[in-house]
Order: structure tokens, then sequence, then C-alpha cells
């Protein structure tokens, strides 16, 4: 396994970044013990980076991941808050500490920021979390951005030291910009000395059945630190580790079919709509519709905001 530092962190991480997003409640929906053996595989073939989020629920399952574990390399987690007061981020800052089992924790961003606008808005998250830093509590700060004006927006705040860009070959889910205005972006921000860790490699898993390809893309990009890539199964993990280690000969995973499923007791109160960073759903006749399917990238933030349990990916 290649290991790169994180921009100006001090923090050194596998080129290959776990993504928990995959085993949790918003998709695979794996229990504590099933996810964390997955986890747990993958810190035993070198990978030292997970990205979570408050959001994901998978703070038991790294916990548990993490129990006892004593690998060569200090173990890096990234995780997200969507708290934009004081007092909310103080409270998922205890939170990931409590679920974690983690008094320090590596890396905090503020989740889905889009430009100047949203990080004025976040302001007091913001100082919490430097706060934190200062007191040793988090190591680093930083955002996760699908859009090209939230990495630009980054750019100028010397405090953010750590962004999440969603990139990957075609483009799917950025928004504010083509894939070419990104990777500019990205460039600029990595140049300024900003870790880069790349989400939505796959697509979502649209780019499933070009996976080499797709990995290429990302990992022969300098600028981009390393890549989380959410992985559900042992298999996943030992592809996607020997993929990253240098093989070349290796199979790609299966493609399986993935969908947004919207059940009829759907009431059509937009939450969904309004969660759904890509802009990939719509009210039509009183009820929640897919209306644009290649924006879809299947993250599940729909899901986690619908009050009345009516949406999933399956």
């Amino acid at each position: 396994m290649e290991y790169r530092m994180l921009g100006q962190t001090g923090l050194e991480v596998s080129r290959l970044c776990f993504g928990a997003l995959t085993i949790g409640p918003l998709q695979r929906n794996m229990s504590a013990e099933e996810g964390s053996k997955v986890i747990r595989r993958s810190l035993e073939l070198g990978v030292n980076f997970i990205d979570t989020a408050e959001l994901y629920e998978t703070y038991e399952h790294i916990r548990l991941a993490l129990a006892d574990w004593q690998g060569e390399r200090p173990v890096v987690v990234a995780t997200k808050s969507y708290a934009f007061t004081r007092d909310g981020m103080l409270r998922s800052l205890e939170a990931a500490q409590k679920g974690l089992g983690m008094e320090v924790i590596p890396i905090f961003l503020l989740h889905e920021q889009e430009s100047s606008h949203t990080l004025r808005g976040h302001w007091p998250a913001l100082e919490v979390l430097w706060e934190a830093q200062r007191a040793g509590v988090v190591q680093a700060v930083g955002i996760s951005t699908h859009h090209v004006e939230g990495v630009l927006a980054a750019c100028e705040v010397p405090g953010i030291q750590v962004i999440s860009p969603l990139i990957n070959k075609t483009g799917i889910g950025i928004q504010g910009g083509s894939r070419a205005d990104m990777l500019v972006a990205i460039e600029k921000a990595a140049n300024l000395g900003k870790g880069i860790f790349a989400m939505k490699p796959l697509g979502g898993g649209h780019l499933l059945a070009h996976w080499s390809d797709a990995l290429d893309f990302l990992i022969q990009r300098d600028e981009i630190h390393s890549v989380a890539v959410g992985m559900k199964s042992l298999a996943e993990v030992e592809g996607n580790v020997a993929y990253f280690a240098g093989r070349r000969d290796l199979p790609p995973p299966e493609v399986t079919t993935r969908r947004l499923h919207i059940d009829d007791w759907c009431i059509g109160c937009a939450a969904c709509v309004n969660a759904c960073p890509n802009g990939a759903l719509a009210i039509e006749a009183g009820q929640a519709v897919v209306a644009h399917r290649d924006e879809c990238v299947f993250c599940g933030y729909c899901g986690a905001n619908c009050p009345e349990f009516a949406i999933k990916v399956i």
C-alpha cells in the first residue's frame, strides 16, 4: 500500500481510504459486528484511512474494528457533521468521540459545503472545530463538497486544511461546473497545501462497469492524496487493496443493479428533494420521484432525511 502526507496536516494516509457510508443503514445496513469485520480486513491489508460521517451511523462499526488494533501506522478517521451552530457542533464532536471511542478525532469536516455563503453560515461550527484543534481534540479541520465553488471557497480559508471533493472520470454528481472545473479547483487547493481525498470515484456505482479506468483516473493524480472507495465485503476490500497496490490483472467487481426505491406512502413533503445534493429528485403528483436518474449517486442522504422512512437505496 502506498501512503501520502495529507497536505500539510502532518497525517500520513493510505492512497485507498475506506468509505464507510456503504456498510451503514443508508445503504447495505450491515450490523456493527458485520461491518467491523470488513473494516478490520482493510486495516490488516494496510488501509489506515477511514471516512465516515455522523449521518452515516457507522461510528460503532469503526469503534469495533479498531478495538485492540495494533497496526504499524496510526489509523486516521475523518468524520463529518452538518452542524452549523456552536452548540450543534459541540454535540457532534462529543458524539464522535463517544461513538468512535476516540479522545482525539484525526479529521473533522463540515459536511456538504457549497460555497463561501454556506461557509459563512457554518462559521460558528467551524470556530468550535478550530478551538478543539487548539485544545488537541481535533487534529485537522476541513469540508466535504460536491460543488466546485465549495473547493474554491475552502481555498480562501487558511484554517481549512482538508477538502473531500466529489470527483470521478465522467464528472457525475459534480455541481456548479464541469469535471475540468473541479480538477482545476482541486489542483489549486493542493498547491495551497490542502489535503485532498476524493469521494465518489465510482459515481455511486454508476461506473462499476469501468472500475479500473475510474480508479486509475484518480490514482494517477498526484494532487489527490487519497481516494475514498465504499466497500461492503471482504472480496471488495481485497480487490481494491490489490488494485491500489499495483495489480492490474484482476477482474472487475460484480456489477449489481442499484436503485432508489420510493414507497407508496411517501407524503410528498420534499424533505428528500431538499436533502439531495445533486438535484436528482422532484415532487410530482404529490410524491417524490427520481427526476434525473443520471444525477443520483446513491448517497442515501434523501432517505436519511425522510420523516416517513419511505425512501432507500436498494
